[in-house]
Order: structure tokens, then sequence, then C-alpha cells
């Protein structure tokens, strides 16, 4: 057994024994254990195949590569030929910015824009910047089974968030989120995440697949499905700036 393998065991025995990943009533306490599996990591890379699906349109099919330190993001298209080059560098949730080559500048984006459809995806650029919930929202649970708790988040006052409620479904076990309904401030239903086949590096685990549905546009949605992972590979701290995502490597 090598070290990360033996150090998830560990983690996942003591959350087991003690009492809190089986135990829905305290929705705060798993907001955070979710938060807390889904950021064990230093870096992470990801080449990702995403397929675009759109009433009229068809299927559009984009290769990207994703790399992640902390809360920074580096988005860079390699597929096909009118995205290739195009990447995009998130240091924050509110900080954010675009190279086009088409331009051959770097442009920061707007943030009235970021709930926008990314690259005319499902997917916005404020669904991809966030990593953790609980210094964002409240949490209540609605409903719990053996292995599952569905939480409802509601955005903290004062806090800019793009949806001020979240439906959570999680698996209890790992403290891992399989589903996100995202709603606005009048209750209505815009869009719902789910993620599925998850694969574990010791304790750290990703989904392989992921599917954003758009229900404010009925019959798009687009899917994420991951070709290539790598964790804690030491990413160099230049890959996070605006020179690199204007020059590459």
């Amino acid at each position: 057994m090598n070290v990360r393998t033996l150090i998830g065991s560990l983690c996942l025995a003591a959350l087991m024994s003690s009492g809190t990943a089986a135990s829905a009533a305290d929705a705060p306490a798993l907001l955070g254990q979710m938060d807390e599996s889904l950021n064990r990591w230093k870096d992470q890379y990801f080449e990702y195949e995403m397929r675009d699906t759109q009433p009229g349109k068809g299927d559009r099919t984009l290769a990207l590569n994703v790399y992640m330190k902390a809360e920074k993001r580096v988005t860079e298209f390699t597929a096909p030929a009118d995205a290739k080059g195009t990447r995009v560098l998130i240091l924050s949730d509110t900080q954010m910015y675009v190279y086009l080559p088409a331009y051959k500048k770097v442009r920061r984006v707007a943030s009235h824009v970021t709930a926008q459809g990314f690259m005319g995806t499902a997917y916005s650029q404020d669904d991809l910047a966030v990593t953790t919930y609980a210094d964002k929202y409240d949490a209540k649970v609605l409903e719990e089974s053996e292995t599952t708790a569905k939480l409802e988040l509601t955005a903290k006052p004062g806090k800019q968030v793009a949806y001020p409620k979240i439906h959570v479904v999680m698996e209890k076990e790992r403290a891992l989120p399989l589903e996100f309904t995202y709603f606005d401030d009048k209750g209505t239903k815009l869009k719902t995440e789910s993620r599925s086949d998850y694969k574990c590096d010791g304790p750290i685990c990703v989904p392989y697949v992921m599917k954003m549905e758009d229900h404010t546009t009925p019959g798009h949605a687009t899917s994420l499905t991951t070709k290539k992972w790598k964790v804690d590979s030491d990413l160099e701290d230049r890959i996070f700036t605006r020179r690199y995502i204007q020059k590459g490597r």
C-alpha cells in the first residue's frame, strides 16, 4: 500500500468512526466535509472532451486542458480549429481573464458576463470558478437516505454568488457531490449538473463524467469526459499568469 492510499484509508476510517459522515443532522458539517473532499489536492491537470448539444445546432465537440492550483485555474482549448489557442485564466471568483488568438490580447472578463455560457456551452465561467461552498452558503437538510443526503444551500448575507439557492445531493460516505441543481432568487430552476464515475488517487477523488443541463434553453446540455488526470505534479506558478495565457508554453 502506497503512502497516498494509506492516508486515504486512515482519513476514511476516521470519518466513518466519528459518525459525522453517516448523519445528515448537521448540514453545515456535511457541507464542510464536501468542501474538504473537493480540495485535498495541491494541483491538478485534466484533459477533457467537451460535447455541447443545442436544439437546431446539433452537437459540437471541443478538447481542452485544465490546470488547477489552489483557487487558480487555466483552461486551454486545443480543438476544434476555431477554438484552438483560446485560454482562460481564473485567479478568483471575481478575477478572470481570456486570451483570444484572433485578437492576440488578454482581456479581463467583466463580472456581468461571467454567468453567461462559456464558449457557447451550458457551463458558465462562474460554474467553473467555484471550488468551495461553506464560505458562501448556509445549509440545511432536505432529505437523506443511508447513503446520500440532499442539502439546500442559500447564499449568506452579503455574499456575491451566481446562484442564490442550490440543491446538492451528496454521497455521505466520501462526502462527494453527485448532483447540483441551481436556482435564481425567485426559485426558478436554472441548471442541473451531475457528477459521476468518480476515480480516486488515494484520498483525492474526481468525477470522470460531468454534465450540465440548461433549463432556460430546453435541450441544451454540455458534458465533460475526462481523458487524462494528474494530481499533485508540482505545476509551475508561471502557468497561472496573464503572460502564460498570452504566450503559452
